[in-house]
C-alpha cells in the first residue's frame, strides 16, 4: 500500500509574513536591484556600496550626500527639482533596503507623482508650499500613511491599510509643509526593543557592521539614514527609541518632552498607557536639520487643530550665555560603559573645556530604584497587550521578549493592579523631585554660579550591541520616566572590525536579571 505524503500547511503568521515581505520587495524596480556578487554575505561594512554599485548617477550621489536644509534651498533656487531629489533618495533607499533590511513600506511611485505635482505647482506660482518644500522624508512604521500598513511588527496587523482620515497628524503636517513622504521603516515587534526585528521582515542590521544592531525601536530609520537613503527621518521614543538608534549609527536626534509635538494617530502597542508617554522625534545628519524640522512642526500650531495634548508654546530663540557649564555622567552605577563610549565622553569634555566651557561630574542616585520603577510602570500593560495581538495569528513570542511572555502565560504571576500603578506613579513623582533638587544643587559647584545648563552622558553602554544582545536601556529611559528633553550628538566614529570581545559587560550582583532573558551580551568594539 502506497502512503500519500502528508504536507503540513504553514502557520498563518508565516504565510502572512511571506506575502507581505514579497509585496514590499516587488516595489523595488529591477534597475535598482544590486547584483548578487556586489555585496558578499561576509562583507560587514556596506556604507561604500551606494558609491560603487553603479545605480546612482554622480548628480544623485551629490543630492543624497547633501543636508536637508541645502536640498530645500536648491529646489527653491531651481538648481534641483523636487522630482530629481525624490528619485535620488528613492534609489538610495532601495539600495539600503537590500543591504540592511531597513524598510517596511515602500511607496516610491506615489512619492514621485507627488514630487512631479509639486514641481508643476512651483513652476506656475513661484511660491513654496511650505518650509519643507520638496524634501523627501522617511517615517517610522508606526506613523499612519494613507494606503499603507502600520503593522508595527505584528503579522496580525498586516493588510489593515490606513485611510486618509486616519493618517497621523505628523503625516498631515509634513505634507502641508511641502515634504514628500516616500517610505516607512522597520521596527521591532510592538516597538518594544532596543534593536529592530520582527516576524514580518526580520532583522535590521547596522550598515557599519552587519553583525551589529542598528538600535531600536527606530532602527529602520537609523540604518536608512546611515546609508544616506533619507535626508531626514521621524521616529518615536518611549524608552530611548530615537536616541539609541541614532547613537548606534552616528546620527543626531531629539526626544522632546511630551506635548511638544503631536502624537495623535500614531499606531501604538500601548494605547491609553500614560505612565510613561510616547514622544515624536526627528533623526538626521545635522543639528541644523533637526532644528528646521522642529521649528516647522511647532509653527504649524498643532495644539489648535491636530492634537489636544500639544502645548501652546511658540517657537523661541533663547539667548545662550557665552560660557556654559555641563554636567558629565560617566556611569549610571549599574552597567559600566565600554571603553569606546568612555573615550567619546572624555573627548567631548576636552572639546568643551577648550572652547571655554566648564564641565563637572554628575551622579545618579538610586539607579536600581529606577529599574524597579520602570518595571512597575510598564509590566502589566505590555505583557497583556502583546499576548492579545500575537495569538490572533499564532505568532510566537519574539526572541528577547521571554519575560513578557512568561508574565502573560503564567496565571500564578502577580498581576499589576490599578493601585499598583498609582503607587508606581507616586514614586516616579518623588524620584523626579529628587533629580530636580540634585540638578538645582549643582549651582553650588559650577563656576558660572548657575545650575548646569545640560547633562552629558552615554546613550548606551555600547557603541552598538551585537545581534539580539541589547539588554539595557536605563541610560535613555531615565529621561522618559522623568519626561526631560534629550538629544544625541555624534562625537566620534569608530571603525568596528567585528572582533567579539569575550567579556561580560560589568554588571553588579544585585542587578535584576529578570530583564536579561538569556543572560549578558557579548560586545563588539
Amino acid at each position: 500500500m502506497t502512503k500519500t505524503p502528508q504536507y503540513q500547511e504553514a502557520p498563518l503568521w508565516e504565510s502572512i509574513a511571506r506575502d507581505k515581505k514579497a509585496s514590499r520587495d516587488a516595489k523595488i524596480p529591477l534597475g535598482w536591484k544590486l547584483k548578487p556578487d556586489q555585496v558578499p554575505d561576509d562583507q560587514l561594512n556596506v556604507t561604500n556600496v551606494p558609491y560603487e554599485c553603479g545605480i546612482l548617477t554622480p548628480k544623485e550621489l551629490e543630492i543624497t550626500n547633501s543636508s536637508a536644509r541645502s536640498l530645500i534651498d536648491r529646489i527653491l533656487s531651481r538648481e534641483y527639482t523636487a522630482y530629481e531629489v525624490t528619485l535620488a533618495f528613492c534609489k538610495r533607499a532601495a539600495i539600503a533596503q537590500q543591504l540592511v533590511n531597513c524598510l517596511s513600506e515602500i511607496f516610491f511611485e506615489n512619492a514621485l507623482e507627488a514630487a512631479k505635482s509639486l514641481d508643476a505647482e512651483y513652476e506656475e506660482s513661484g511660491i513654496a508650499r511650505g518650509p519643507l518644500h520638496g524634501l523627501p522624508i522617511s517615517l517610522k512604521d508606526c506613523f499612519q500613511v494613507e494606503g499603507t500598513d502600520a503593522a508595527i511588527g505584528y503579522t496580525a496587523l498586516v493588510n489593515h491599510l490606513t485611510s486618509k482620515e486616519d493618517e497621523s497628524e505628523i503625516t498631515k503636517i509634513m505634507r502641508q509643509s511641502g515634504a514628500i513622504l516616500f517610505c516607512k521603516t522597520n521596527v521591532p515587534t510592538a516597538l518594544m526593543s532596543g534593536e529592530t526585528f520582527n516576524a514580518i521582515y526580520g532583522y535590521t542590521s547596522n550598515p557599519y557592521n552587519r553583525n551589529l544592531s542598528s538600535g531600536g525601536s527606530s532602527g529602520g530609520e537609523s540604518a536608512l539614514l546611515a546609508l544616506r537613503g533619507s535626508p531626514l527621518g521621524i521616529g518615536t521614543d518611549v524608552g530611548g527609541s530615537v536616541r539609541i538608534p541614532a547613537s548606534f549609527c552616528g546620527l543626531y536626534s531629539l526626544k522632546p518632552s511630551f506635548g511638544r509635538f503631536p502624537t495623535s494617530g500614531i499606531r501604538d502597542s500601548l494605547n491609553g498607557q500614560e505612565a510613561v508617554r510616547n514622544a515624536v522625534g526627528p533623526m538626521g545628519h545635522s543639528l541644523e536639520d533637526i532644528e528646521m524640522w522642529c521649528k516647522t512642526v511647532v509653527n504649524s500650531q498643532p495644539h489648535l487643530h491636530a492634537d489636544p495634548d500639544c502645548l501652546p508654546i511658540p517657537w523661541r530663540q533663547p539667548e545662550i550665555p557665552k560660557r556654559l557649564c555641563f554636567g558629565l555622567l560617566f556611569d549610571d552605577g549599574i552597567v559600566k560603559p565600554l571603553p569606546p563610549v568612555t573615550r567619546a565622553l572624555l573627548r567631548a569634555k576636552t572639546a568643551l573645556e577648550a572652547a571655554g566651557h566648564a564641565v563637572i561630574e554628575f551622579h545618579i542616585d538610586e539607579p536600581l530604584f529606577l529599574d524597579s520603577l520602570k518595571f512597575a510602570l510598564y509590566r502589566s500593560a505590555a505583557a497583556n497587550s502583546l499576548h492579545g495581538v500575537l495569538e490572533k495569528t499564532g505568532e510566537p513570542w519574539p526572541q528577547g521578549y521571554e519575560i513578557l511572555g512568561n508574565m502573560a502565560n503564567d496565571e500564578t504571576y502577580p498581576k499589576a493592579t490599578v493601585s499598583d500603578l498609582w503607587k508606581a506613579q507616586a514614586k516616579r513623582t518623588e524620584y523626579s523631585k529628587q533629580i530636580l533638587q540634585k540638578w538645582a544643587a549643582t549651582k553650588n559647584s559650577t563656576e558660572t554660579e548657575r545650575e548646569i545648563d545640560a547633562l552629558i552622558m552615554p546613550c548606551s553602554p555600547w557603541p552598538a550591541s551585537s545581534r539580539h544582545g541589547f539588554i539595557y536601556d536605563n541610560y535613555t529611559s531615565l529621561w522618559n520616566v522623568l519626561d526631560y528633553c534629550a538629544t544625541t550628538v555624534p562625537v566620534t566614529h569608530k571603525a568596528m572590525s567585528g572582533k567579539i570581545i569575550h567579556q561580560k559587560t560589568w554588571l553588579p550582583a544585585q542587578f535584576p536579571f529578570r530583564w536579561l532573558g538569556s543572560g549578558c551580551t557579548r560586545n563588539i568594539y
